[in-house]
């Protein structure tokens, strides 16, 4: 209903900004008083033609330049070419589309805490942003690029051979331009992992480092200014996103630190028991079962001492 109502106001204030005819004048007054939505689309018309004629030239042209695509996919627009006679005028008519893009012509930042968060920039690709996250995403018609300051996210990218999509994780440089794949970013390490399509690596010095493909993860270690390759099962990426940990063939240390970064508490290994390998599904909330199941595997102890854990050979 929502947008039927948009292109009937984008429909009368063309007329209007052309001049009503008596025959318009009076079909958009009934229009206008029928309900007060029909008055408050109409005003955010106005609102928004006077946003756009504020801005700078270039950042007008670059508005245009986006929202040409969006017209031809638009039917309204394609049966009222006419109507679209000035820049100004073929803006009004993609209301939905120019929002978006408005709002994000300003870097927006994020700081996520306990709650996941979801964002869909305006060529829809979609970017959901784990909590205990920071990251900054910048686009333009020229330029779709988030900066992951720490924590995970995973993208879902729309395709546009013409505009790849970049990610800065630290010292880390994710380049794709259709995709769907995973990025961590704390504790040392960046990891990238591959759900659909191909994504490439390098370092911020224009390196490469590795093209990864679907079911392929990269692990580096910003420290070390190393990485490590391996196949892993699909269901184990971004698998928080469901509110569990999945672990396939993982050290001891990794896990844990999957754990700690959900839990908040202090988890110290000993050396010796880094590397024993850890498979399974567990839920991110309940570590208390997961430590119950891990002794009960190794011959392991766990000691507590308030928000701190200390793991170590029997």
């Amino acid at each position: 209903m929502k947008t039927t109502l948009e292109n009937q106001a984008s429909y009368f204030y063309t007329c209007m900004k052309e001049g009503f005819s008596p025959a318009q004048q009076e079909v958009f007054d009934t229009w206008l008083n029928e309900n007060d939505e029909h008055q408050k689309v109409f005003e955010k018309l106005r609102q928004l033609e006077h946003l756009y004629t504020s801005l700078p030239k270039t950042i007008q042209d670059e508005i245009v330049q986006n929202v040409y695509a969006e017209i031809k996919r638009d039917t309204f627009v394609r049966r009222n070419r006419y109507l679209a006679i000035a820049a100004s005028l073929l803006i009004i008519l993609c209301v939905g589309v120019i929002e978006r893009y408005l709002a994000f012509f300003v870097p927006h930042r994020y700081s996520t805490e306990k709650i996941v968060q979801n964002v869909t920039l305006p060529d829809d690709s979609t970017v959901l942003f784990d909590v205990k996250t920071k990251a900054k995403i910048h686009y333009t018609a020229h330029k779709r690029e988030v900066i992951l300051h720490e924590g995970k996210a995973i993208f879902e990218v729309a395709k546009n051979p013409d505009k790849p999509f970049i990610v800065n994780a630290g010292v880390v440089k994710i380049e794709v331009f259709g995709t769907r794949f995973e990025v961590k970013n704390y504790n040392h390490h960046v990891d990238v992992s591959v759900l659909e399509g191909v994504v490439s690596v390098e370092t911020d010095a224009k390196e490469s480092i590795a093209t990864l493909r679907k079911g392929k993860k990269l692990s580096f270690d910003t420290e070390q200014q190393t990485f490590t390759l391996k196949d892993v099962p699909l269901d184990t990426i971004a698998s928080w996103q469901k509110g569990v940990l999945i672990f396939h063939d993982e050290t001891l240390k990794n896990t844990l630190d999957e754990f700690k970064y959900y839990q908040g508490i202090s988890i110290s290994v000993q050396k010796e028991v880094e590397n024993f390998s850890i498979s399974g599904s567990f839920s991110m909330n309940e570590m208390d079962k997961f430590l119950y199941a891990l002794t009960k595997v190794y011959a392991l102890k766990v000691d507590k001492k308030a928000d701190s854990l200390y793991i170590s050979k029997k």
